[in-house]
């Protein structure tokens, strides 16, 4: 696959990716039925299972970020599978948006990047859709999964570092000197354009990262 291509797939993915996200809460009956409320469901859609761990339960310390960001992985590669239409992948979009959720509440919510640090989902703050973090943060976060950035020098060298870090569960990051940018990283490859990302959780991720 010659470079060319490879970005291509890779702003599909982030075009795919921005939509196909979802989540409604198991463990707070009344959350769940305000998100649907306010995310109505069209008639093509399929039910969406909330992560085995919520965002709620992390805030209130009765489950760990490194549970709830697993689970949240496990949770996308399923949905992203089953989202087959656009009403479907919207109805997700809104879903894992909303506050209070079993995908988001107070600062733990769900950020997505592609392979090069740039952001494409940000459940909180979808303003920042597009930025690239701060290359010293994003360092820190490739290093924490076992990637050396120095390694990624073209699309072959990139899918077998992400290759080899999705096959583990992931890890916890602490940026040195950077408030604020810590919480736990994981890797997932999308199901239709097979491209490598990066899923964070537990990072107030703001503009001045």
């Amino acid at each position: 696959m010659n470079t060319a291509t490879w970005k291509i797939r890779i702003s599909l993915f982030c075009v795919v990716g921005l939509l196909a996200w979802a989540g409604v809460s198991s463990d707070a009956r009344l959350a769940l039925a305000q998100s649907q409320e306010r995310c109505r469901p069209p008639a093509d859609a399929t039910p969406v299972e909330p992560p085995d761990v919520t965002a709620q339960e992390v805030e209130n310390g009765t489950g760990s970020l490194m549970d709830f960001a697993l689970s949240a992985r496990e949770r996308f590669l399923e949905q992203a599978a089953q989202a087959t239409t656009q009403g479907q992948t919207q109805y997700f979009a809104c879903l894992i948006r909303q506050d209070e959720s079993a995908w988001r509440s107070g600062s733990t919510y769900l950020v997505t990047l592609t392979h090069d640090g740039r952001v494409f989902v940000h459940a909180k703050d979808m303003s920042l859709s597009g930025r690239q973090l701060r290359p010293a943060i994003y360092g820190g976060i490739l290093r924490a999964l076992g990637i050396n950035p120095a390694d990624l020098t073209d699309a072959a060298a990139v899918r077998a570092a992400f290759a080899a870090a999705m096959a583990g569960n992931g890890s916890s990051f602490d940026i040195p000197g950077v408030p604020g940018a810590s919480g736990y990283a994981s890797v997932y490859t999308s199901l239709s354009f097979r491209t490598p990302a990066v899923l964070l959780a537990g990072f107030d991720l703001n503009a001045t990262h």
